[in-house]
C-alpha cells in the first residue's frame, strides 16, 4: 500500500460572517412574526357591495346602473317590505301601503301608482334565479315606503326605515372602531375627533355605533358624547280613518238579493241599523268579470233613511274560479276596477268582501287582492270590510284566512260566528251556542283588533229531525227556520221552550211517530246575549245575517241595547258558561 496523503488544515470561518448570517435569520423570523401579528390599525375590508340597514349589515349584493340602485327582490322582501308581492310567471311586482298601490312589470319603464303612470329610469329586471328572481329599482320604493337612504361610497348603501329614532353622538377624541366590545381586538376603522355617529346601544362599556361611512362597530363610552335624537319621518299622507257611526257602534245587516231586489219602500225604516250590505256582486268568470244586481231604487231607500250601503261581492263560493282570478294579476285588477266603477255609479259607501270556500294554497293571494283593493277604495272614500269564519281546522273554510294580515289590510272584519252545526251536520245542535261564539271570538281577538271586529249574529235557526230507521240507525236532517217561523211552529205544537244551560239558548223538543224534533232558538233572549258580548269585548259592532229572518220587534231591541254600557255581571251562566 502507498503512503497516506497528507492535506493542509483548512482555516476556520471568520466569526463576523457567521454572526451576520445568524442576525439575518433572526431578522427574517421577526419580520415574519410581525407580519402575522394583527395590526390594530389594519382594516381588513368588508364584503362588497353591501347594504347597511340600521345597525345591521346585509351582505346580499346589489347592482348600480347609472344613478339607480337595483336590489334583489328577496332582499327587499326580507328587510324593507315583507308585503312586497312578486309574481314571476307574469313578471309583475306590487308594493302596497295603506293608501298606495305601486305596480311594476319587467322590461317596461312605465310603472303605475294608484293606476296612474309613473316613468322609471331603469325597469324591473327578471333574473334567472332558481325560484324566479328579480332586480327591483329602489327609487320608486323610497318615497312609497318612506325610506331614508345614503351612499357613502360605491360599495355601501345605508338605509333607515320610517319611524326609526336614531340616537346621535359625537366622537370626543380619535379612536378605533372595533368589531366587538373589546380593546384587545384589532380595529376595523379609525374615527376622528368631532366625527358624528349614530348610537344603537351600550354593551360592556362600549357604544355600538354606525359611522357616516356605514361602518358598524364599537367605541369606548368615554370616547363619545350623546348629541340628540334624529327621527326618520313616516311617509306623508297617513291612512284615512275608517268610517265610524258618531257615538255608536256599527250595526250592519246583510240583504240577501236573488235575481230581483226587494221593494224596500214597503219595508220602511229599520231601527237600530246604520249599514246595509246587499249581496249584489259575484265573480262570473276567470277574467274577473262580475255579475251586477245593484238597484238604484234600493239606493234611494237607503239614502232616504240615512243608511250606509256596503255592496257585497262574493267569489261565487267556487274555489277553482277563485284560484284562477286571484292568481292572475290582470283578473284581480279587473275585479277591483269594476268594484270601483260600480261603487261610483251607484254611490256606494263601502265594499264588503265575502270570499268563502277557497283553496288553502290561495291564502296569500287573497290577502294580496285585499291589499290592492283597499288603498284604491279608500282613495274613493269607500270603507272596505271582509267576512271571515271562526278558527277551525277546515282548510277551505277557515285556515285559508290569514286573519291578522287581513285585518291589517282592511277597515273592518265581520266574524261569521255561525254555523257551529251546519245543515248536514251528523249531530243536531245550535247554529251558534253562546259558549262556542265566545270561544271563537276570543280566538280571533288575538289577531284582529276589537275596534275592527264585527260580531256575526244569525237570525235563523234549524229544526232538526232524528228519524229511527228499520235497521235501528238514526237518520239526521234539518231545515232552516226564520225567527217568526220557529215561534209559529212551537205555538202550533203547544210547546214552551226551556233554557239549555249548556248552550245558553232556549231549546225545545217534541216527538212525532218515530221522529224526534229538536230546535235551539234564535230569539230575543239569544239576541240580548250576543249584543252584550259585543259590548263586553268593546267590538266595533255587529253584522247580522240576514234581514227578513227577524221578529218584528227585533230592530227596536238592537236600537235600545247595542250602545248601552256593558253589564258588570258575567255574560254567561250555568255549568258551561264563562
Amino acid at each position: 500500500m502507498g503512503e497516506p496523503v497528507m492535506t493542509a488544515p483548512q482555516p476556520l470561518p471568520s466569526p463576523r460572517p457567521l454572526r451576520r448570517m445568524v442576525w439575518m435569520a433572526v431578522a427574517c423570523t421577526v419580520i415574519v412574526v410581525i407580519a402575522l401579528i394583527p395590526n390594530p390599525m389594519v382594516n381588513p375590508g368588508t364584503p362588497s357591495p353591501r347594504m347597511v340597514l340600521g345597525d345591521m349589515v346585509v351582505n346580499t349584493p346589489f347592482q348600480v346602473q347609472g344613478e339607480e340602485i337595483l336590489l334583489p327582490v328577496q332582499l327587499v322582501q326580507n328587510h324593507l317590505d315583507p308585503d312586497l308581492f312578486w309574481e314571476p310567471k307574469t313578471g309583475r311586482l306590487t308594493a302596497t301601503t295603506a293608501e298606495k298601490v305601486l305596480t311594476m312589470r319587467t322590461d317596461t319603464l312605465t310603472a303605475y301608482l294608484n293606476e296612474r303612470p309613473v316613468e322609471l329610469d331603469i325597469p324591473l329586471i327578471q333574473t334567472d334565479a332558481p325560484e324566479g328572481g328579480a332586480l327591483v329599482p329602489l327609487s320608486p320604493l323610497v318615497q312609497l315606503l318612506g325610506l331614508t337612504i345614503s351612499r357613502p361610497d360605491d360599495q355601501t348603501l345605508v338605509v333607515d326605515l320610517p319611524g326609526t329614532n336614531l340616537i346621535t353622538g359625537r366622537v370626543l377624541s380619535k379612536t378605533l372602531l372595533r368589531p366587538v366590545p373589546n380593546q384587545r381586538v384589532r380595529g376595523i376603522g379609525r374615527l376622528a375627533m368631532g366625527e358624528d355617529v349614530a348610537i344603537f346601544g351600550e354593551e360592556r362599556g362600549f357604544f355600538r355605533v354606525r359611522t357616516a361611512r356605514g361602518e358598524i362597530g364599537y367605541i369606548p363610552k368615554g370616547k363619545a358624547e350623546l348629541s340628540g335624537i334624529r327621527s326618520v319621518p313616516l311617509p306623508p299622507n297617513p291612512p284615512p280613518t275608517p268610517w265610524k257611526p258618531v257615538g255608536n257602534k256599527i250595526s250592519l245587516v246583510w240583504e240577501h238579493v236573488g235575481k230581483k231586489n226587494p221593494d224596500m219602500v214597503k219595508i220602511g225604516e229599520i231601527p237600530g241599523i246604520n249599514v246595509v250590505s246587499p249581496t249584489w256582486f259575484h265573480l262570473a268568470d276567470a277574467q274577473g268579470r262580475l255579475t251586477n244586481n245593484a238597484d238604484e231604487n234600493y239606493m234611494l231607500w237607503a239614502r232616504s233613511n240615512g243608511y250606509q250601503v256596503w255592496g257585497l261581492v262574493t267569489n261565487s263560493f267556487d274555489p277553482d274560479l277563485t284560484q284562477k282570478v286571484l292568481r292572475d294579476p290582470t283578473a284581480r285588477d279587473n275585479v277591483i276596477r269594476q268594484l270601483l266603477v260600480l261603487a261610483r255609479l251607484y254611490g256606494l259607501d263601502g265594499i264588503n268582501v265575502d270570499f268563502e270556500n277557497m283553496y288553502l294554497a290561495d291564502r296569500d293571494y287573497f290577502v294580496q287582492f285585499l291589499r290592492e283593493l283597499t288603498p284604491l277604495a279608500r282613495e274613493q272614500g269607500l270603507t272596505v270590510s271582509v267576512d271571515v269564519t271562526v278558527k277551525s281546522q277546515s282548510a277551505n273554510w277557515s285556515l285559508v284566512y290569514d286573519r291578522k294580515r287581513i285585518a291589517e289590510a282592511v277597515d273592518y272584519v265581520a266574524l261569521m260566528t255561525y254555523d257551529e252545526h251546519w245543515a248536514s251536520s251528523p249531530q243536531p245542535g245550535p247554529v251558534a251556542s253562546l259558549p262556542w261564539v265566545e270561544r271563537g271570538l276570543q280566538g280571533v281577538l288575538a289577531e284582529i283588533p276589537a275596534d275592527k271586529l264585527l260580531l256575526g249574529i244569525p237570525f235563523y235557526t234549524r229544526l232538526w229531525q232524528e228519524t229511527r230507521q228499520e235497521d235501528g240507525s238514526v237518520k239526521v236532517s234539518s231545515r232552516v227556520l226564520s225567527m217568526p217561523a220557529a215561534s209559529r211552529l212551537l205555538m202550533e205544537k203547544g210547546i214552551t221552550p226551556v233554557l239549555d244551560q249548556r248552550n245558553w239558548l232556549n231549546y225545545a223538543t217534541y216527538q212525532e211517530g218515530n221522529t224526534t224534533f229538536k230546535i235551539w232558538l234564535e230569539d230575543e233572549f239569544s239576541l240580548l246575549q250576543r249584543l252584550e258580548m259585543a259590548r263586553k269585548y268593546n267590538l266595533a259592532g255587529i253584522a247580522i245575517w240576514r234581514r227578513g229572518f227577524e221578529h218584528p220587534g227585533t230592530w227596536h231591541l238592537i236600537k235600545e241595547n247595542l250602545d248601552r254600557y256593558p253589564q258588570q255581571k258575567p255574560l254567561l251562566a250555568g255549568p258551561e258558561g264563562s
